[in-house]
């Protein structure tokens, strides 16, 4: 058995070298050291095609930047007649762009051989192992043990398509309350889990003010995950983002309920740590960021906004959830600079960011009625 830290820090290597490297050999040939890899643990060959199918749309338009936008002195072209028109392909930005298109394919690969060849108890180990600080390392442990006990009471089979029918049954109903301004059964999953969290956590021993921001960030964490029902909702229109307008006011909770100074880029870390373990997400390790940066942008501006405003009011709380919202496209950001994307390219992020942008903006009067409601949530702890 390899030791959990190496696993760990293995991935760290990889991407480490992938992003330092710009010599074809040396990425060619790294991406096809985790394949190698993939192949000897008998991991399943249909995950290597899923994970690049979900990546293809991101590739396209990469590739496209670089085979019409970033030409470089040297560069060989193929003419193409289109229409009357003649349409320049530039052959050496395609190559250019499947190169660096596969840093981000290799350092994926690397992470779901983690996440695939081990298991979650395994890694928090690791992190443990590697100094992470022992609440987020408690969470991480409470949450996916809290998460298992959900999946074994669900089951299989046809207990397990019944669960996913009425879990979008019920996000359905979620949207409608949300929509009339009934937060009142976000609040009781709220209690729920978090009292749930808190009767696990005793066991830790901890002082009161840690086992209380253990509960809050484990429950918060569960509550996340669980709402992932959320990306299935046949016959509704989503766009990019959508479910931000019930998972962003989770953060602000956490940041309310917490003693600690960072309690909802704790959240945020428990969250893409989890989602990461559980597969969730087309990035692999990069999709951590995408949960993390929403928590340190709370964590951040919350107390200026409470110095502006003693009572902050549904506008001031959807200018907060727009903000956090639009930290959520760091990923496609931080991936985009991963490629080297051409400066062209964001432009094809605008709509995604106006997506998140508008659904972290109605996310504010969520919180708002949530907020409301802040001193239930206390009465848990």
């Amino acid at each position: 058995m390899i030791d959990p830290r190496l696993q760990i820090l293995y991935l760290l290597a990889v991407g480490i070298f992938a992003f330092a490297t710009s010599h074809p050999a040396w990425l060619v040939g790294l991406l096809g050291l985790q394949v190698g890899l993939w192949l000897y643990l008998r991991l399943p060959v249909g995950g290597l095609l899923a994970i690049f199918r979900k990546l293809l749309v991101f590739f396209l338009f990469v590739i496209l930047s670089f085979a019409f936008f970033a030409p470089e002195v040297g560069d060989r072209f193929l003419t193409i007649p289109l229409f009357g028109w003649d349409l320049h392909l530039n052959l050496s930005g395609v190559l250019r762009g499947l190169v660096l298109s596969s840093r981000i394919v290799t350092v994926i690969y690397a992470s779901q051989i983690l996440q695939r060849a081990g298991d979650p108890g395994t890694i928090v180990r690791g992190l443990r192992g590697l100094f992470v600080p022992a609440p987020i390392a408690y969470s991480l442990d409470l949450v996916l043990t809290l998460l298992g006990a959900e999946e074994s009471r669900r089951g299989s089979g046809e207990g397990r398509r019944r669960g996913t029918e009425e879990g979008r049954a019920r996000t359905i109903d979620i949207l409608r309350q949300v929509v009339r301004g009934d937060v009142g059964f976000l609040i009781d999953l709220m209690q729920r889990n978090i009292l749930r969290a808190r009767e696990r956590a005793e066991a830790y021993g901890l002082r009161p003010e840690a086992l209380s921001d253990l509960a809050v960030i484990t429950g918060l964490a569960v509550l996340s995950m669980t709402l992932r029902f959320l990306k299935v909702m046949p016959g509704l229109p989503v766009a990019p983002g959508h479910k931000s307008i019930i998972l962003l006011p989770l953060y602000i909770v956490a940041y309310d309920l917490t003693v600690s100074r960072w309690g909802a880029t704790q959240l945020g870390v428990v969250i893409g740590v989890t989602s990461f373990l559980m597969g969730e997400g087309k990035f692999g390790v990069f999709e951590i960021f995408r949960h993390i940066t929403p928590g340190l942008f709370v964590d951040l501006v919350m107390p200026v906004a409470r110095t502006l405003v003693r009572e902050p009011g549904a506008v001031t709380y959807a200018l907060l959830g727009t903000g956090a919202a639009v930290t959520r496209v760091s990923t496609l950001l931080l991936v985009a600079y991963f490629v080297e994307a051409p400066s062209v390219f964001y432009a094809f992020l605008v709509p995604m960011v106006i997506s998140n942008t508008v659904f972290g903006f109605l996310s504010g009067f969520v919180t708002f009625h949530v907020m409301k409601s802040l001193q239930k949530l206390k009465a848990v702890l």
